[in-house]
């Protein structure tokens, strides 16, 4: 891992952007006042790390999204679907309360998908 300074930064990024971009073990830390503040790393590796980290719950999914730049979960599951990484399984409670919404939006609706009358009612 090369450590370089906030302001060598300014001055270094081409040769820190090539560095990493070639090789995927390479890394830059970046300190400001002698303190770790950043860290430039592959994208491809640094991808992977951001998903892993979610499916191993270390990291919550709208960070995960965040960082990556997503808007759609989907676009979080087809990632990790590329780069192999399985999908967290929600936990037995968050299982029941998305359960009971769903079934909660379904009454809410009539046999042709339109909201009942008492639903529109209850939304004012």
């Amino acid at each position: 891992m090369q450590v370089v300074t906030a302001t060598d930064v300014k001055s270094q990024l081409g040769e820190l952007f090539d560095a990493v971009e070639k090789d995927e073990g390479a890394s830059v830390l970046i300190e400001r006042n002698r303190r770790p503040a950043a860290m430039l790393l592959n994208a491809h590796v640094a991808e992977k790390a951001i998903l892993g980290a979610y499916a191993h719950g270390v990291l919550p999914r709208a960070i995960a999204m965040q960082q990556l730049g997503l808007d759609w979960y989907g676009d979080l599951l087809q990632r990790m679907n590329l780069h192999g990484i399985e999908h967290p399984s929600a936990s037995a409670e968050d299982a029941r309360v998305m359960k009971q919404a769903a079934d909660d939006a379904l009454r809410s609706l009539d046999a042709t998908g339109a909201p009942t009358a008492r639903s529109r009612k209850a939304r004012g």
